[in-house]
């Protein structure tokens, strides 16, 4: 029974699953609340949506190895689709997450079971990346605030022109722990990849919060987060909930194709093949149940994956065990979370994006191909300067057009 849900290698250890396990778990919970406060909502939420998702996901998926919860790239779309509607961080903000949630949930569901995946790969390597990266630096320019102490009159790029010319406002404590944590951050990274980095940040600057009062020199901290299990909630729904369907359709298809990419990647290390409409009707399952409780939506990690593969992690049971320390985190740890500084999971926010550009495939299409590059620099261009679902579809369009133009046929390879 339990070789058939978890696809047991022939050479299975437990403990190696634990070590993952436990190790990822801990990683997750510093990312969990910084991506839930780049969505808009309370770091609790992340949490939950790093504990209830993976739970589900890790009795029901193919795959032995993708790590699902809280994401940077689904964080902006949540908070790109909500915030021009309501305020974020209020009950209204959680009431409509929990409606955007569930019609994620209900439209990748749908994807696995009438076979809709497959015309997911439809969608070019460039379109994606093109989005990806700008979606990285909307993450990027977001942190702003909480990295430099500055209230900006406008939101977007705008805030780049406003940041160089009112650096006077910058709040000189919060900007100088930012940076000491950035370059803490990419330090280790470079000479130390194996060292547990974020979670030891986050750690170690929150007991100095704690002994040296940290509020007292005007750096604000995460505040008190409260615990225990989340409630049920049953979501007020109107006609006018109808407006998030795009934002659920670009969010479910962005979530779609990021975590079947990393579940493939790693599929030549597990017995059995990924069945890619099972993981569709899993992932959309797990978000429609994790909906309900407030639960931040889940896609797959490409880091925390990589992390528990790169540790030993052979089956789902890593992610169950991972479910277990956020679950005792949410009960017991997170009056700690108070003293965490806020400028600390901006630099995490920051560090974490700066993976998803991919300079390497930038370079490759420019020295090999030109035109396909010009698809992905306009993607980036019309997500960046017009909006999420816009840069996908017209991004998507564009190619299709473009390739009919120049070869006079279109090229779904």
């Amino acid at each position: 029974m339990l070789k058939t849900i978890f696809n047991f290698p022939n050479k299975y250890s437990f403990l190696e699953d634990l070590l993952a396990g436990i190790t990822v778990g801990i990683v997750t919970i510093p990312q969990a609340m910084a991506f839930a406060i780049l969505a808009g909502i309370p770091p609790i939420y992340g949490l939950y949506g790093s504990f209830i998702p993976l739970l589900i996901y890790g009795f029901l998926s193919s795959s032995n190895y993708l790590n699902v919860g809280p994401v940077s790239i689904v964080s902006i779309f949540i908070f790109d689709v909500l915030s021009n509607t309501v305020e974020p961080f209020t009950t209204e903000y959680i009431n409509d997450l929990v409606i955007l949630g569930i019609m994620v949930g209900v439209i990748q569901f749908l994807f696995g079971v009438f076979g809709f995946g497959k015309f997911l790969r439809y969608i070019p390597i460039s379109i994606i990346s093109g989005f990806i990266q700008a979606a990285a630096i909307i993450i990027i320019i977001s942190q702003f605030t909480t990295a430099f102490g500055v209230e900006f009159p406008d939101n977007g790029l705008k805030k780049i022109p406003y940041l160089f010319t009112h650096l006077h406002e910058l709040k000189l404590n919060t900007t100088l722990l930012f940076f000491t944590s950035i370059i803490f951050l990419f330090l280790f990274a470079v000479f130390f990849p194996r060292f547990p980095t974020s979670i030891s940040l986050v750690v170690v600057t929150g007991i100095l919060s704690y002994l040296f009062d940290f509020e007292k020199y005007d750096l604000l901290l995460i505040g008190e987060v409260p615990n225990g299990l989340p409630e049920l909630i049953f979501p007020t729904v109107n006609i006018n909930s109808i407006k998030y369907l795009p934002g659920a359709l670009g969010i479910a298809i962005i979530a779609s194709i990021g975590s079947s990419m990393m579940a493939i990647k790693l599929e030549s290390y597990q017995p059995k093949k990924i069945k890619l409409n099972r993981e569709y009707v899993s992932l959309g399952l797990a978000k429609i149940v994790s909906s309900f409780f407030g639960s931040m939506l889940s896609a797959g990690s490409f880091n925390r994956t990589i992390l528990a593969y790169k540790i030993g992690g052979k089956t789902q049971i890593t992610g169950i065990v991972s479910s277990i320390i956020i679950l005792f985190t949410i009960l017991y740890l997170t009056p700690v979370v108070y003293y965490f500084p806020q400028s600390v999971i901006a630099a995490l926010i920051i560090y974490s994006v700066y993976f998803l550009f991919d300079f390497s495939l930038m370079f490759k299409l420019w020295r090999e191909d030109k035109i396909e590059l010009s698809y992905l620099l306009i993607t980036m261009l019309i997500t960046l300067f017009i909006g999420f679902i816009e840069g996908i579809l017209l991004g998507v369009f564009i190619k299709y057009l473009g390739d009919y133009i120049f070869t006079k046929k279109i090229n779904l390879s």
